[in-house]
């Protein structure tokens, strides 16, 4: 018999196929991997750039917001762009270790801290033309592993002060967002505030939110996404806005927040 694990809370699991549901998290079949499993700075290795980043803030990678991402994704393989889906809890992301609360010369591309896999994104996010960020709602929040993801983008946006470089000045970015009740708008500006500052530019009609309601079992939430078609056509609106802006011709540099 084959030895699977829990991609979220790393349950194992002995059979032919792995359990429809993880008995400990519930996760579903999908979160299952098979042993030995790749570890995360070998996955972080294999990353090619891409013009379009999608990336998932969930811990889990085939629940909601994956499925979010996917829907997405049908998008750019339509219209033949380049894309990749960045599952942030394959790899190792460490919390911002605040080098600029110490020195801010210390808080810089590259990042202090090479220990972790965003040193294998970082070149991702500064060659790519635009992205999606998606999260889920926790605590009228984003997710942990995205907020460390967000706050490692520090390194990036205080390139700014240091020589003038603004790395992601002008790439377009949507936000798309699945909760079971409440929180998502702020969730989605919550983000947004990151990529504001980073001068990324959110396409119009750039955010979009589903959410079931708390009438309803949360198992019972993916279902109701999948069979949403209203759901589908603004995650798809999200993502083709997302590539119109790209192909706009503006010259961002003419909007940075340098005071004459």
């Amino acid at each position: 018999m084959a030895m699977w694990r829990c991609n979220n809370c790393k349950y194992m699991y002995q059979g032919d196929n792995p359990p429809e549901f993880c008995p400990r998290c519930g996760s579903e079949k999908a979160e299952f991997d098979l042993m030995p499993v790749e570890p995360g700075d070998e996955r972080a290795k294999k990353l090619k750039p891409a013009d379009f980043l999608l990336i998932n803030g969930s811990i889990h990678r085939h629940h909601n917001t994956g499925l979010f991402l996917d829907t997405a994704a049908e998008v750019f393989a339509k219209e033949k762009q380049s894309f990749q889906i960045v599952h942030l809890t394959e790899f190792r992301i460490d919390p911002c270790w605040h080098c600029y609360s110490m020195q801010e010369k210390l808080c810089r591309v590259p990042c202090q801290n090479q220990d972790d896999d965003m040193k294998f994104i970082y070149p991702l996010l500064l060659n790519c033309k635009g992205f999606i960020v998606a999260s889920p709602v926790n605590w009228n929040n984003m997710s942990a592993i995205l907020k460390h993801f967000l706050d490692r983008l520090t390194a990036i946006e205080n390139m700014s002060s240091l020589n003038g470089s603004m790395p992601m000045l002008g790439k377009a970015c949507g936000i798309l967002i699945n909760g079971h009740e409440d929180g998502a708008y702020k969730t989605a500006l919550d983000i947004f505030m990151y990529l504001e500052n980073l001068g990324c530019v959110l396409a119009p009609y750039g955010i979009m939110y589903g959410t079931h309601g708390q009438d309803f079992l949360p198992e019972t939430d993916k279902d109701f996404f999948v069979k949403n078609e209203t759901v589908k056509h603004y995650i798809k609106a999200v993502a083709n806005n997302v590539i119109e802006l790209t192909k706009a011709k503006i010259d961002f540099s003419k909007f940075v927040s340098t005071a004459k």
